[in-house]
Formats: C-alpha cells, sequence, structure tokens
C-alpha cells in the first residue's frame, strides 16, 4: 500500500483548465479563511519598522566589512527613488565611514537594531504556520533561531549582491569601457537600465523562491516553488506600473508632506505582501492538491441541494481532472462486474468519476451515481465488506487507499463530520437499531 502511494504521488499529471481553476478557488477561499489580508498588514507594518534597521545592517556590511566605496553605496541605492527620499542615505552612510573604532556604545546600538528588525521576521513566520498549520513543522524553541538566521541571511545575501552590483558599476567606469559609453551611448545607456530594473526583480525572485521552499517548512521540490515565486513577481510589477497611472506623488507630498514617500512605500509594501502570501498559499494548495481535491469531492453537496453555492461547487469539483490522471488510481469496470464482494477483506475506499454502481445488501439494494464515494463503511470499521458492489453500467473509478483515506480525515474537519454521520447511518441499517427508537 505505501508503495502504491509512493508511486501515485510520482506520478506526472497535465494541467487542465478545470484543475486550473480548482486551484485558484482553493486558494482564494483559503486565503480568506486563513485571514491573510491581515496578516498581510502585520508583515507590512513588520517592515517598515525593520527597514530602516535592516538597510543600517547591510550599509554597515558593504562599508566596514566589504569595504565598498561610500560614494559607491550612496549611488547604487539612490537608484530606487523610494529609498533615497525615505532616508537620507547620504548622512547615514557617512556616520558609518566616520567610525574608527567599535565602542560599547556601537555595540549596544547593533543589538537594539537587529532586536528591532525581529519584528518583520516574527509576521513572516506566523504568516508561514497560518497558511501551512499543521504540516509547518518547526519544533518548539526553533522559532527563534529560524527568526534570527533569516534575519542574518537576508542582510548578509543582500550586502553579498549590492557589493557585487557596486562592483559591476566600478568596473563599466573603467576607460576602456568607458570608450564604448562615448562611441555607443545609447546602447550603453539602454543596457545600464536594463540591469537596473531587472536587477532589483531578480533579488526579489531569488528572495521570494527561498522563502516558499524554505519557509513553508514542508520540503516542496524546487519546481512547485519556481511558477509561485514568478507569477508573485511579475505580479507585483504589474501592480506597480498600474499603480504609477492612477496615484500622484505630488499630490502626496502635498496632504502627507515628508510622510508621503513613507505612506507610499507602505502601500507597495501591502499589496506585495499580499500578493506574496496569496501564492504562498497557492503553493500549499498545489503541494496537498490530492488531498484538498478528495476532501472537497467527498463533502460535495448532494444533487437534492439546488442552492447557487452547492450548484457552483458541483460544477466545480465532480469532474476531477488532476484524480483521473493519476493512472494507477484509476480502475475502470465493464458492466456486470465486481468491484468488491460480500465477505471480501479489502479496505479501499472509491470515488465513482463515471457511471452507476449498484451496492446489493442481504436486506436491501441501493445505487451509487457518479460524483459519490462508496466502501469507506469497511476502512473505517476495520471490518470485511457487508455488500456486493457490482458496475451497474461501465464505470470509471477513482481509488482511495486506507492511509489516503485516513489523511484526508486528518486534514478536513467536515469530512470527519460526514464520515461520523455515515457510520451511525450504517449502525442504525445494519445492526439492529429500529425506527421507533430513530430520532
Amino acid at each position: 500500500m505505501n508503495k502504491d502511494r509512493k508511486n501515485s504521488e510520482q506520478q506526472t499529471h497535465s494541467l487542465t483548465l478545470i484543475t486550473l481553476l480548482q486551484s485558484l478557488y482553493f486558494s482564494v477561499m483559503f486565503t480568506s479563511a486563513n485571514d491573510l489580508i491581515s496578516y498581510a498588514a502585520a508583515c507590512a507594518f513588520g517592515f517598515m519598522f525593520s527597514f530602516i534597521p535592516i538597510v543600517m545592517m547591510i550599509l554597515v556590511i558593504l562599508i566596514r566589512f566589504l569595504h565598498a566605496k561610500p560614494e559607491a553605496v550612496t549611488a547604487l541605492l539612490n537608484f530606487n527613488t523610494m529609498i533615497a527620499n525615505f532616508v537620507n542615505l547620504d548622512t547615514l552612510v557617512q556616520s558609518i565611514h566616520q567610525i574608527k573604532k567599535i565602542t560599547n556604545f556601537e555595540i549596544i546600538l547593533s543589538i537594539t537594531i537587529i532586536w528591532m528588525s525581529r519584528r518583520f521576521f516574527i509576521s513572516f513566520v506566523k504568516s508561514m504556520k497560518r497558511i501551512f498549520k499543521k504540516n509547518y513543522r518547526v519544533q518548539k524553541g526553533m522559532t527563534l533561531v529560524l527568526i534570527v538566521a533569516g534575519e542574518a541571511s537576508v542582510t548578509i545575501l543582500m550586502s553579498i549582491l549590492l557589493f557585487i552590483f557596486a562592483t559591476f558599476r566600478t568596473i563599466i567606469q573603467l576607460p576602456i569601457l568607458n570608450s564604448l559609453v562615448v562611441h555607443y551611448p545609447s546602447l550603453m545607456e539602454s543596457f545600464t537600465n536594463m540591469i537596473v530594473t531587472t536587477f532589483p526583480l531578480i533579488l526579489m525572485f531569488i528572495a521570494v523562491l527561498l522563502c516558499y521552499k524554505f519557509g513553508s517548512r514542508t520540503n516542496p521540490n524546487i519546481i512547485q516553488c519556481i511558477f509561485p515565486a514568478l507569477a508573485c513577481i511579475f505580479t507585483f510589477w504589474g501592480f506597480k506600473k498600474i499603480m504609477r497611472l492612477f496615484i500622484n506623488i505630488n499630490r502626496y507630498n502635498y496632504v502627507y508632506g515628508v510622510l508621503s514617500n513613507g505612506v507610499v512605500l507602505l502601500l507597495e509594501v501591502y499589496f506585495f505582501f499580499l500578493i506574496f502570501l496569496f501564492f504562498a498559499q497557492y503553493l500549499f494548495v498545489n503541494q496537498f492538491f490530492e488531498i484538498l481535491i478528495l476532501s472537497e469531492l467527498y463533502t460535495l453537496p448532494s444533487r437534492d441541494d439546488i442552492s447557487p453555492k452547492a450548484i457552483f461547487k458541483r460544477i466545480m469539483f465532480i469532474r476531477p481532472d488532476y484524480l483521473l490522471n493519476i493512472k494507477n488510481q484509476v480502475i475502470k469496470i465493464p458492466k456486470g462486474h465486481y468491484i468488491y464482494r460480500l465477505g471480501e477483506n479489502s479496505t479501499d475506499s472509491y470515488y465513482l468519476a463515471s457511471g452507476t454502481v449498484r451496492l446489493s445488501r442481504p436486506n436491501a439494494i441501493s445505487y451509487i451515481s457518479n460524483g459519490m464515494f462508496f466502501g469507506e463503511a469497511a476502512c473505517m470499521l476495520e471490518e470485511i465488506r457487508n455488500e456486493d458492489a457490482i458496475a451497474e453500467t461501465d464505470v470509471q473509478l477513482v481509488k482511495i487507499p486506507e492511509a489516503q483515506f485516513f489523511s484526508i480525515l486528518e486534514h478536513n474537519p467536515a469530512v470527519s463530520s460526514k464520515v461520523l454521520s455515515q457510520i451511525s447511518s450504517y449502525f442504525s441499517k445494519f445492526y439492529g437499531r429500529n425506527d421507533e427508537y430513530s430520532l
């Protein structure tokens, strides 16, 4: 059984429109259920509190440890007008450069800066826990270690990348390359602008990819992380383009004065984290899609429920393309053949994708139509089969092994509730409970 389960997880599946819509539906619903809008706000405010401390730490590493020239660092960071307007980089860089000897005051100040910058990482860890929940495996006492390690990793990585970029800017100003600027000014300007505009996006993509890969704590493979990371960056890039069309920074300067850049920066950061958390939720959905789709199929509303929500859910989920592409779990049974027999010792459950199945018991006959589960009673009660399951027409089934069914129960309380109801009905019918004692 475990071998079959492992093989099924390794099966490739084609991405159909139905599967994509189902994934987006799950992502939107979980984003709302997990209150990720509020968590995005917490991350944004945490980032704002951590922004200046992190910039200061990066500048200290660049100037004092990597020995980057202060003017090169200032010129590099001034490319981002938001940073340049929000922080006086010249004063900050010169202050760091003038420190010749580390005193107790600088040590205390550094510890304070590090403590201040923890707020963002705490919000980030809490939001990832909210998304991945039981699958977010972190031992007690490890959260603080992860926060400090994340802070240090981000600071050092950003410092090294900025140092490389500053070195690149110094190299292109050499006399040999400078002659190219003189002879081909438009070409060099286009090349420089391309580097300036794409370099921050590349940095953001790397950071988001690493966050999805290691921050989720669910060990997704790198391929699963690339698409959400790319989608996050391009969506944020598109949002910034649209925002620039509608937001007049001069008007904000008039209304908010010196706080205008902080307001716009806060807005951008908030939407970035909203997009980031949405695609983190999409990563969760993509990683555990099989369990989620089975849970949704098991709790599909009956055909008697004609409410708009029930009809929408049936239309959305009754066709499980994803499951039908897992070849070793899909079974086709010709008309008249047995799926299992009375007294058989088996524990698999089944989802009927198409056709009709007849359940023949010693004292009753019932029919299962497409979009319904059957056979789960033997799995839950660990008993032999109490019925014959016969293909009334040609049928297509999705087999759910016992371990997988219990995994569905663990992840979805609604499934557990329906199973308890089914077991109660089962005992009522087959173990002597009569109508005069029924509720």
